[in-house]
């Protein structure tokens, strides 16, 4: 009987083993499979775009050098400017469509950023309707926003066209409607052209998922664009778009326009349509995202606002506030209040960005504003305030769209925390705070039940009232400060660097209207700042020391500034992002400009053989090919600051043979390995000094006289 219980335990250990085996065995095999079906949806879809751009590309093809001059021509325009052309009828909505698509072909073919994801196939009939309707009657009055193409975010929902968000499950579930965003550009004249790349889960500063890959920053490749609008911010830095559509719920228009060197606008919540519209995560009531404009100016985004703040709107989204743009605040003249931080105390931000907070104050002065310290209240309680609003469901609807999904390095530190129950999350947290207080105060900060979800709302409201009082009791009547503590880091510092948020965020939050306006660009003795001042006291800093200290490759980064006013005071943001952007761009010298295109060009030696870069092919200028020589400023090449002569340079397909004939641009001022080109004619040189490219003057804008 002994030996009889023995076998008998022994056998059941054997069904159990067999059937534990037998399951681990199927669901390994289940996930093989699963992978690969995903894995072939991606295929499929990478192929379906490859094939689209090929289709496009034929379709535009041409060897008539006036029209691809036209092309150059339209894309270099102001956004005013084209507009204006747009209204004249002195361009026609299909060929400034053409231009665009062009230019983002050639992104897409002639560098490595990764951009774009989708051309919208229905545009070019959109755009063929829109002259057919208003250039046969001149009477009929043309829309705002009249052939204005558009770049639209992934995750903004266009009939017809599915809205991943990164995830690779969502492919091939094509949207019914359009977002209402979307339609009322429509109406108003706007033409999408294409889509913009997004990070997986719409959580995360870099820009990258399993479906379309990586967006890297437009000009310092190793680095991000920021997130989650990131594509857009790549695509109208190169001049793929001149005006985008983003969504903010924590810096994603702000944040990728201040790494990428353009302007973003956050308008408050209810003034901006959200209807049908998609978010990271569902049901945040106090967390408050919001589609809005991005560009090359703060004009493009003014346009947007006036086109939609008005009546179609009401009429459509009863949410909205039903206040059309309020052109007598924007307008006006009267000298400001503006309070200024350079610095919120919670993550320390670098040196060129309280840099370009401290200039922007003195420009501020002496254009007769009042500029006063302003320091926001317990921004650690705000940060935790933000994690919890933001993650209301401990991160369960992520955890749920993961489960059966492709994980992209980028939000894996993220998708990992979110499996962590939230009780070991908070005991984590107590064991890194000597590490790193800041990651620390995250993981502690996640909701444990219903009840702490209320009180954290309550919560949400008391601060909103602590922050209004003190912004009352200072008489502001706006802010300055910086967008982000950092600029562009790598892929992988940003997707560890999460405590980073608190300068973007805390205006959703309060729910305030805010914008990034571009300025400066890293310098040496930015760099050298940050070796000999930043306190480097927990992990979080040690990776911003790491990538932003002498020889990091920092210089050249761009470097924005955050505007913020109070809720529903967008007109007044806006107002003061135009007056910011105007006396940055004074600090541009027209004699500074002068030496930068006489620097290295001498008409004298026009005859001398050099090889140039051709919409990206490599030709022989010969001894006589006159008058008009096409160059490229290659952005590796030199650097105007030291005068150093192209010996000193990288190897490129430009350098060597006729340094002179070269037009150089600093590499510390726009980074690496990515061109742009333009026409020179020889009779032309004086009007090129008074009226550079738009490409150059925006290149330069944001230097300081003494940059060289």
């Amino acid at each position: 009987m002994f030996h009889l219980g023995i076998d008998s335990c022994c056998f059941c250990w054997q069904i159990f083993f067999t059937c534990f085996a037998s399951a681990l065995l199927a669901y390994i095999i289940f996930g093989c499979f699963k992978r690969r079906n995903l894995n072939k949806a991606v295929l499929e879809r990478r192929q379906r775009f490859a094939d689209s751009k090929a289709a496009l590309r034929k379709r535009l093809a041409t060897t008539d050098t006036v029209q691809l001059e036209k092309r150059r021509l339209i894309v270099q325009l102001k956004f005013s400017d084209l507009a204006e052309k747009l209204q004249k009828g002195e361009l026609s909505a299909v060929d400034v469509l053409h231009a665009y698509q062009w230019r983002a072909l050639t992104i897409c073919d002639d560098t490595s950023c990764n951009c774009v994801v989708e051309f919208v196939d229905e545009a070019e009939e959109f755009a063929k309707q829109l002259d057919h309707l208003y250039n046969k009657d001149s009477n009929i009055a043309k829309p705002p926003l009249f052939g204005i193409p558009i770049s639209v975010k992934e995750s903004i929902q266009i009939k017809g066209h599915d809205s991943t968000r990164g995830y690779v499950r969502s492919l091939n579930q094509q949207a019914s409607e359009s977002a209402n965003l979307i339609r009322l550009l429509q109406d108003a004249g706007a033409v999408p052209f294409v889509r913009t790349n997004v990070p997986q889960t719409l959580l995360s500063f870099a820009c990258s998922n399993p479906i379309y890959g990586r967006t890297s920053h437009p000009t310092h490749f190793n680095r991000t664009c920021g997130g989650s609008s990131g594509g857009e911010a790549a695509l109208i830095r190169l001049f793929g778009s001149v005006l985008g559509v983003g969504s903010d719920v924590g810096g994603s228009i702000r944040v990728p326009a201040h790494y990428s060197g353009v302007v973003g606008f956050k308008p408050t919540s209810d003034r901006m349509t959200q209807l049908r519209s998609v978010a990271s995560i569902p049901g945040r009531p106090m967390m408050c995202a919001t589609a809005g404009p991005m560009g090359r100016d703060v004009h493009s985004l003014v346009m947007f606002m006036k086109a939609l703040l008005d009546k179609p709107m009401f009429d459509s989204d009863p949410y909205v506030m039903p206040v059309p743009f309020r052109d007598e605040i924007f307008r006006s003249t009267e000298p400001l209040t503006i309070g200024y931080y350079e610095t919120d105390g919670f993550f320390d931000a670098l040196p060129c960005c309280r840099r370009v907070v401290s200039k922007t104050k003195q420009l501020l002065e002496q254009a007769g504003h009042r500029l006063v310290p302003f320091q926001p209240p317990d921004i650690p309680l705000a940060v935790s305030l933000i994690v919890r609003s933001c993650v209301v469901d401990g991160g369960q609807y992520i955890i749920d769209q993961l489960a059966d999904d492709l994980v992209d390095p980028c939000v894996r530190l993220i998708h990992i925390l979110y499996c962590t129950p939230v009780r070991l999350r908070h005991w984590l947290g107590k064991l890194v705070r000597p590490l790193d207080a800041k990651s620390a105060l995250l993981l502690g900060s996640f909701a444990s039940s219903t009840a702490d979800l209320r009180r954290a709302y309550e919560a949400i409201g008391h601060y909103r009232t602590l922050f209004v009082e003190r912004w009352k009791r200072a008489s502001l009547d706006a802010l300055i400060c910086p967008p982000h503590a950092v600029v562009a880091m790598p892929d992988h510092v940003m997707a560890r660097l999460m405590s980073v948020v608190s300068y973007s965020a805390l205006y959703n939050l309060l729910d305030f209207p805010a914008g990034s306006v571009q300025c400066s660009v890293v310098s040496d003795r930015d760099e050298q700042s940050v070796e000999d001042e930043y306190n480097v006291r927990d992990l979080s800093a040690k990776q911003v020391f790491q990538n932003c200290r002498v020889g990091s490759g920092s210089v050249g980064l761009p470097v924005g500034l955050q505007c913020v006013t109070l809720h529903g005071q967008d007109e007044l943001c806006l107002r003061l992002m135009a007056e910011v952007e105007r006396l940055w761009s004074r600090q541009q010298s027209p004699d500074m400009m002068r030496r930068v295109i006489k620097r290295k060009i001498d008409l004298a030696d026009f005859n001398c053989p050099a090889m140039v870069n051709y919409d990206g092919r490599h030709n022989m200028v010969g001894q006589n090919r006159q008058p008009q020589v096409r160059m490229v400023s290659h952005m590796q090449l030199g650097c105007l600051r030291c005068g150093k002569g192209p010996s000193s340079h990288v190897s490129s397909p430009v350098t060597g043979q006729c340094p002179k004939i070269e037009l150089f641009l600093c590499h510390c001022l726009l980074g690496q390995a990515f061109s742009l080109s333009f026409s020179l004619q020889r009779q032309k040189l004086l009007s090129l000094e008074k009226h550079p490219p738009l490409w150059l003057d925006s290149a330069l804008l944001p230097l300081e006289n003494n940059a060289f």
